[in-house]
């Protein structure tokens, strides 16, 4: 059988195989609780090492697979320093954040990202400009996943560009409103499996092919010397010069850790045992490690494949590397990777809207069920609104659009997220006004004054830092007067 014909065979046959997984998943529901408790956080009943595999795949998207490998064969190993930031990234805030975030959001009763920060600084306010950023920035990320996986079907199966979007539309809205979470977190954890799989096979081929790291350095030297550097020289351009490294830890530490998409796995986990948390973290550990190794296949096809263009070179790679079954089968492995950070986006736009601006704002009597409702409804036209993106215009560089809009959420949550549970004196004052700046001085940094995104993400997380430390100094200045002087009074 050709490539072609195994790929439509996998692919359909993929399809059904999660579609399944779904259904059953969402049928396993947690007794004694709510609808929404349910269907935001899986019932708090989801295995630990489901909800580890859908974390860490969630964070894998086509710029993992596509998108970051490409920029990698342009760049070099100077980019490298992405990997070195994100395992960490990935595990050191969790440390931090999981056990507090799942104590504090089930004592407020909170079961989304905005909810949890607006009732732990009392604003309502704080509440929805978070929503807000997430409804809006998130659409960013979501369009540059429905376009990756409409080129790799085309590229494997050759159905239509156009078609496989809308085939991508419809198969995502079914796994995210079948069951929330818990479906999520379950496709998440079989979609795995084959990322796994081809992370490790394409790379080893690849080295192989250009005669492992030696013959990798040698031929790099060829191409570009520059590639071989520890990072980049000072330019307008340069993405992993000293300050894109600096700017690429905080981005992974700060920016990346706190979406919602990835941080809501800690509000539904079952407990905040050592156990369970000690099997979260050294799950994600080994998961993180493994998957990113795969970078270096952006190297590798440099070398194999000098002319074909950045975001198609990991699928040409395995379309000539590899045997046609495990091609097709890479196929799915990245199909795979979109599809768990896609869905997983989806349903926080989809929880922000139902619940943080619905049943809290809107409707404030709307039962579970109905809030789940008007959830289920915006996914649906988020999707739509991701499918038209791309079916008039779609985004040329995968990697870019995915991290402008992780950069704009995450420069507004990322202080008031980590204030919360470092410090008891940050106000709901310094918690707003670093919000609204935090984006904001991303946009500036980064489009105005030319920043690379990398040490714009930098200086928009310091720039909120510093708001939310003096207002909530002099906040905290004001109401200690204030007390003193009733005290004197009576």
């Amino acid at each position: 059988m050709t490539l072609q014909e195994l790929s439509i065979i996998f692919f359909f046959g993929f399809l059904v195989f999660v579609g399944i997984v779904a259904y059953f998943s969402s049928k396993q529901k947690a007794a004694g609780v709510s609808a929404d408790v349910e269907y935001y956080l899986g019932g708090h009943s989801t295995p630990t090492v489901v909800l580890a595999f859908s974390y860490v795949t969630s964070s894998i998207s086509a710029a993992c697979f596509m998108g970051d490998p490409g920029i990698m064969s342009t760049v070099g190993w100077p980019y490298y320093w992405v990997v070195i930031a994100i395992v960490p990234g990935l595990i050191i805030p969790a440390v931090l954040l999981m056990p507090k975030m799942r104590q504090q959001a089930e004592k407020l009763g909170s079961l989304t990202i905005p909810e949890y920060l607006g009732q732990r600084y009392n604003s309502t306010a704080l509440r929805l400009i978070i929503a807000g950023v997430i409804s809006v920035f998130y659409i960013f990320p979501l369009v540059a996943q429905f376009k990756g996986a409409a080129v790799l079907l085309e590229s494997f199966t050759g159905i239509s560009f156009n078609m496989g979007l809308a085939i991508i539309t419809v198969v995502i809205i079914f796994y995210v409103i079948v069951g929330g979470l818990r479906s999520v977190a379950w496709t998440d954890f079989v979609q795995g499996l084959p990322m796994l799989v081809i992370s490790i096979v394409l790379l080893v081929v690849s080295l192989n092919a250009v005669g492992g790291f030696t013959g990798l350095e040698e031929k790099l030297s060829q191409i570009d010397p520059n590639m071989l550097k520890v990072v980049q020289d000072e330019a307008p351009d340069a993405q992993m010069s000293l300050s894109g490294v600096l700017g690429n830890f905080v981005f992974w530490c700060v920016i990346f850790i706190s979406q919602p998409y990835l941080c809501s796995r800690f509000l539904a986990i079952p407990n905040v045992k050592r156990k369970t948390i000690g099997t979260f973290l050294i799950t994600a550990l080994i998961l993180s490690v493994i998957y990113n190794s795969f970078y270096i296949a952006g190297l590798t096809g440099r070398v194999l494949f000098p002319d074909v263009k950045a975001d198609y070179l990991t699928v040409t790679m395995a379309i000539n590397l590899l045997p046609t079954a495990v091609a097709a089968f890479m196929m799915i492995g990245i199909f795979a990777a979109m599809m768990s950070t896609a869905t997983s986006v989806l349903l926080v736009i989809g929880q922000a809207v139902g619940r943080d601006f619905y049943s809290k704002t809107i409707n404030k009597n709307a039962t579970p069920e109905k809030e789940v409702l008007v959830t289920r409804i915006a996914i649906v036209v988020v999707a739509f609104i991701c499918f038209a993106f791309n079916y008039v215009d779609p985004p040329e560089f995968l990697s870019v659009v995915l991290y402008l809009g992780l950069s704009g959420i995450g420069s507004c949550i990322g202080i008031p997220l980590f204030a919360a549970i470092v410090s008891k004196k940050s106000t709901k004052e310094g918690a707003i006004v670093s919000s609204i700046v935090g984006p904001i001085a991303y946009i500036i940094f980064n489009y105005v004054v030319g920043f690379n995104f990398w040490f714009a993400g930098l200086m928009a997380i310091v720039v909120a830092a510093i708001c939310m430390i003096v207002i909530s100094t002099v906040i905290n200045k004001k109401n200690k007067a204030l007390i003193s002087n009733v005290i004197e009074a009576k």
